[in-house]
């Protein structure tokens, strides 16, 4: 299945007349739900001092609650809070001086990963993908205590239901990404990718 953006041209017009020919990184940050990716974007925009754009502010309006709680969205849905997170991109780049905008999803379907990444081409944004992973018996042990879970759309307990039915259908990333295991110590590893993202950037 193909997902278009049929705005994308007015979208990179944006970014043409806010400033043309600045180079603007975005990380996209996957993995299956309770793994840590948030505790991840926000290490890395510490590090980075870029922007952690959370997702959910859009997910919340466009996913009814039951879906969200007890199944996975449909792909139309998810094609509406992608599509509606990428018009919104010129507007969080202007909040952010050293142009890093960093967002954490689930982003399980390869399709959609594609998906942005075309958008990000016709935009002209550097694209950087993350995998956070954990094993998970300690995914259910943070689950359990409510670890890092505040502001989150999912509970502890919807997050583990949504979380098996997750491993079940994320299809294995395909093309360049870094890993992050976040059994381990998070601060090394994103220092790592942080450093490779500013070589790239060379």
């Amino acid at each position: 299945m193909q997902f278009e953006i049929d705005d994308i041209k007015e979208i990179a017009a944006k970014f043409t007349a806010q400033s043309p020919g600045v180079e603007r990184n975005l990380i996209l940050l996957s993995g299956l739900p309770g793994v840590g990716k948030t505790t991840v974007a926000k290490e890395l925009a510490r590090q980075t001092r870029g922007l952690h754009f959370d997702i959910d502010e859009i997910k919340r309006l466009v996913v009814p609650q039951d879906l969200v709680t007890e199944d996975i969205d449909p792909p139309e849905y998810r094609f509406e809070y992608y599509s509606k997170t990428i018009r919104r991109l010129p507007s969080l780049f202007t909040k952010t001086a050293v142009q890093v905008v960093i967002i954490d999803e689930t982003f399980h379907m390869q399709s959609f990963r594609q998906m942005w990444d075309e958008a990000c081409k016709a935009l002209d944004l550097r694209v950087h993908w993350i995998e956070a992973i954990c094993d998970d018996k300690l995914v259910g042990e943070r689950l359990r205590i409510g670890k890092d879970r505040e502001n989150h759309i999912l509970s502890p307990d919807e997050a583990f239901t949504i979380h098996r039915l997750f491993k079940k259908a994320f299809e294995p990333m395909e093309g360049p990404h870094q890993v992050v295991d976040t059994g381990r110590e998070i601060v090394p590893q994103v220092e790592e990718i942080v450093l490779n993202i500013s070589c790239k950037k060379c």
